[in-house]
């Protein structure tokens, strides 16, 4: 199986985006062309995730700070993956949010978006049995990444997806299992009207294993 490395033409322009990095000679001239790029790639990110947080966030006062880093991993010759983080601010609230954003290298242009919340609140426990262990102990993380899967299976251009941290509901099943049910709005295909889906993720409480995911909506 081919493996892919990240261009190192695209890992200059991000850096020199990222960290303002001075060059001479020759070298200056190319990090100049080649941060373009990564100029556009990051404003790019930001766009997506500013549509991505809805209506309330277009009021408010976002930052995104530190600059992203490129994930590269999970980046192939095609596209290139940003991690990032960001707050926004309005009257009365303020939530902070990390992304994960794939960028077309061809375009520069956002073609995939993740955005959680980057500090939820924890989520509450119904109907605990005496032999239940800490869910609280247990990250929703594993349950949303396994979501992104089957949303990606069920819709195979879906380019944003974003968790609604306050819908997150566990519920125990038996001593060896618990249930995450939670929510969130995706666009199943580029310039779609936003979709609001749901997801029961079913965790082995022993270590923490997702062994089913259910999507509705």
């Amino acid at each position: 199986m081919r493996q892919h490395h990240l261009p190192s033409w695209v890992r200059l322009s991000i850096v020199t985006v990222a960290g303002g990095v001075l060059l001479g000679g020759a070298a200056s001239a190319l990090a100049a062309d080649k941060a373009v790029f990564g100029t556009e790639a990051v404003a790019a990110c930001e766009r997506a995730a500013r549509q991505s947080l809805g209506p309330q966030a277009q009021l408010a006062d976002i930052t995104f700070s530190p600059a992203p880093t490129v994930q590269e991993g999970l980046s192939s010759d095609h596209q290139v993956v940003l991690r990032g983080t960001g707050r926004w601010r309005s009257a009365g609230s303020s939530r902070s949010f990390t992304y994960s954003c794939n960028v077309d290298t061809r375009t520069a242009k956002a073609v995939g978006l993740v955005i959680r919340d980057a500090a939820p609140p924890p989520a509450t426990a119904h109907a605990r049995m005496p032999a239940e262990p800490d869910l609280t102990a247990l990250s929703p993380t594993a349950c949303e990444s396994s979501a992104v899967q089957a949303l990606k299976k069920r819709w195979p251009q879906i380019s944003q997806i974003r968790f609604e941290s306050t819908t997150r509901r566990f519920q125990q099943k038996t001593p060896s299992r618990a249930e995450l049910h939670g929510s969130g709005r995706a666009l199943p295909v580029p310039e779609a009207q936003s979709t609001l889906f749901g997801f029961e993720c079913e965790v082995d409480t022993r270590d923490g294993r997702v062994v089913g995911m259910r999507i509705s909506g």
